[in-house]
């Protein structure tokens, strides 16, 4: 059993520490009304004292001898700012009875030296706790980019944790104080919002603050404290005005008449686009389409092209496709609420294949039998070897030098050369022919030399 410092008594045969410790039976400093009970976590003992909390502004301890006897009863209140720590239980009152009750006793340390007629001594200790916290509303900090809402109490919430629900320990040498409980008062917070589409991050403080992004609903805010004595408080808010807005944007492009979602594989000139707003908590939308540029070995963007609509009215813009020529371009997309007076963006990078003819696009024989194999002469693969072509022509020349076929057109369109002249008179000679294509990208990139003119054969099986 421990024995502390204790003031110094006239007479005593036993000094017993009750602790509420394992081996007492029966408590002899009680606080019968007490909303709450708990022991202490002196680190240097095994043996702990009682701890009493109370939901009102004051509380009561009543202790008595564990013989039962008329006893006297010598209280005492303990002091952290005296020095001599030996000191600190100052005596408050004496009282004599089989029992002594202390009333309207406020938040600290008691202890009580009880003497019966037979001089047997006890003493107890024990710490009392009033929580009459009261919350007092919520402070509201609402921006463009966060809403922080601040639980507001009284006393403060800096005070609860450093001064409120405090104990000293009392096994140590220079009994540390001990911040627990008011450390972890408002550790179990749960917020909630009265739009369940508001998002609420997990926070447990008296801080709730929403962040990317803020909220974009219109709502009102409650919390919900359950303090580490199981008392529960709580509060709410009058219906905040959703200030931020998202911009969201859907990009699609069209492929062969059909509309299609924007991925990073690779698309030809001229790109048709289709831009989406999906913008919350917005009432003006606007879309740029910006071309990368490089200036003096710097990478820039310069806007080509913009568009802008209530919302109401209008989602969706559709650019010019003929300024969507290879290159890379930034699609932005802004959203407006301009009661609140906030902006949000987003951007979509878009990339137009630069203009191509691949050299192993172009075959070097084929047989016209009409047996379906290889029948014609036209590119290989186009939709992969052959991208953002602006203008095309082929010519096709005998060894003489006559010309037996021509196309001009859109080479995705190009059928081919059948292997008869013109492509509707009689059959070409089985042998030898020479071809040759010109044609210019939409990047204005040409194609004359290298691959782009050779020989082929046209064979005809027997």
């Amino acid at each position: 059993m421990n024995f502390y410092a204790l003031p110094i008594a006239k007479r005593f045969t036993i000094v017993a520490v009750c602790l509420l410790c394992t081996n007492v039976l029966h408590a002899q400093l009680t606080a019968p009304e007490r909303d709450w009970s708990g022991i202490t976590e002196y680190t240097r003992s095994s043996q702990q004292d009682s701890i009493f909390t109370f939901f009102e502004t004051t509380g009561t301890l009543k202790a008595t001898h564990s013989s039962g006897n008329p006893s006297t009863f010598t209280w005492y209140k303990y002091n952290s700012t005296v020095s001599n720590i030996a000191d600190r239980f100052e005596q408050i009152n004496t009282q004599s009875g089989t029992s002594s009750e202390l009333t309207g006793l406020t938040e600290g340390g008691y202890r009580v030296i009880i003497t019966d007629n037979t001089d047997s001594t006890e003493t107890y200790t024990a710490w009392l706790f009033t929580d009459d916290i009261t919350i007092s509303g919520v402070s509201v900090y609402n921006q463009c980019d966060f809403l922080e809402l601040t639980i507001q109490s009284e006393p403060n919430f800096y005070d609860i944790e450093n001064d409120r629900f405090v104990y000293y320990d009392l096994s140590r040498s220079m009994q540390t104080e001990n911040n627990k409980y008011g450390r972890a008062y408002f550790e179990n917070t749960l917020w909630e919002a009265s739009d369940s589409r508001i998002e609420i991050p997990e926070s447990g403080t008296t801080v709730l603050t929403i962040e990317n992004t803020a909220p974009l609903y219109d709502a009102s805010y409650s919390a919900t404290v359950t303090n580490p004595f199981g008392r529960i408080l709580t509060t709410q808010t009058s219906t905040i005005e959703a200030k931020a807005t998202d911009a969201i944007l859907t990009v699609q492009v069209n492929e062969d008449g059909t509309w299609s979602d924007y991925s990073d594989s690779g698309y030809e000139a001229l790109l048709e686009l289709r831009l989406e707003s999906g913008a919350l908590n917005a009432d003006s939308v606007y879309w740029y389409v910006d071309n990368q540029k490089y200036v003096d070995y710097e990478e820039v963007y310069q806007t080509i092209w913009r568009d802008s609509a209530i919302l109401t009215n209008r989602t969706e813009s559709l650019p010019d496709k003929n300024l969507m020529t290879p290159g890379y371009y930034r699609i932005r997309h802004y959203s407006v609420n301009t009661t609140s007076g906030c902006i949000d963006s987003v951007y979509i990078d878009v990339t137009v294949d630069s203009s191509a003819i691949k050299e192993n696009a172009i075959p070097n024989v084929f047989s016209p039998d009409n047996d379906g194999i290889n029948s014609t002469f036209k590119f290989v693969d186009s939709d992969e070897n052959i991208k953002s072509i602006r203008s095309f022509n082929i010519k096709i020349f005998s060894r003489s030098g006559k010309q037996v076929y021509s196309y001009s057109g859109d080479p995705k369109e190009w059928e081919g050369w059948n292997g008869q002249i013109n492509g509707k008179g009689p059959n070409a000679a089985e042998g030898v022919y020479y071809y040759i294509i010109e044609a210019r990208g939409w990047d204005d990139r040409t194609f004359k030399r290298g691959p782009y003119k050779g020989f082929l054969y046209l064979f005809r099986k027997k």
